[in-house]
């Protein structure tokens, strides 16, 4: 096993290693080896759609002190929407607000 400065030049060295194994293991059920296969596999495949964008929308109205109540926090947006309906999007992590489309 070779030395490596750092974790991804063993990456690296694992993938090519990998891929050039490919090219010489037969498959167990079909003819060819299992790089062949791959490729052949490849170029059925259908193309990627869009990204899922998965949220949950509240309709809210931002407070004349320019907050928003959600899941009794508070959050803050710019005053501009201060008495105006914005859109509150609801990620497993972040929370966005959208206003005017």
């Amino acid at each position: 096993m070779p030395n490596f400065p750092h974790i991804d030049a063993l990456i690296e060295w694992l993938e090519d290693r990998c891929v050039e194994q490919w090219g010489m293991i037969p498959h167990g059920e079909w003819p060819g080896s299992v790089a062949d296969l791959h490729a052949a596999e490849v170029a059925q495949l259908m193309p990627m759609g869009r990204a899922f964008d998965g949220f949950v929308e509240h309709s809210k109205r931002v407070s004349p002190t320019c907050l928003i109540i959600f899941d009794r926090n508070r959050y803050s947006v710019p005053a501009s929407f201060a008495n105006h309906r914005v859109s509150l999007r609801v990620y497993p992590a972040p929370v966005v607000v959208a206003a005017h489309g």
